[in-house]
């Protein structure tokens, strides 16, 4: 009976949750060296971001994922990536802008709002159930390295 118990709990254990995330967005390189003291400097402020897409970077090495990178200064006082494009729509030249508060994301297509402020980008309103793609973020010296 306690074999019995155990191995149930070892299965239930093991076998009920997928801690696995998948998002609809797929993957992609994502390889950007930011300066801050130089050409990014505008990402200083908090609640400052930009998107990079291959319009505006340097195309012979650095690389912008999907739907270009959106780089956001949070509330924390952290720097944090997202892949533009939206989720729902998961196309690469359907990507969010940043709303006037400077807090929101916005996809022009579905309309869904992805909260930035404390850099999750988790979707609150509109049809979509994922939050923005997120891409690892590494401040070394003035410079935000983003990688995937």
């Amino acid at each position: 009976m306690r074999r019995r118990l155990f191995l149930w709990t070892f299965l239930a254990a093991f076998s009920a949750c997928d801690t696995t995330y998948k998002s609809n967005i797929p993957d992609a390189t994502v390889v950007l060296e930011l300066d801050l003291n130089y050409r990014d400097k505008d990402l200083i402020p908090p609640q400052a971001h930009k998107i990079y897409n291959p319009q505006n970077i340097n195309q012979a090495y650095e690389r912008t994922g999907f739907g270009g990178v959106l780089i956001y200064h949070s509330l924390l006082d952290t720097y944090v990536a997202f892949d533009a494009a939206c989720p729902h729509e998961a196309n690469p030249t359907v990507t969010v802008t940043v709303e006037d508060d400077n807090l929101h994301a916005r996809c022009p297509k579905c309309q869904s709002q992805y909260d930035l402020s404390y850099g999750n980008a988790n979707p609150v309103t509109g049809p979509s159930r994922q939050a923005l793609k997120r891409y690892s973020v590494t401040l070394s010296a003035n410079k935000l390295i983003i990688r995937n």
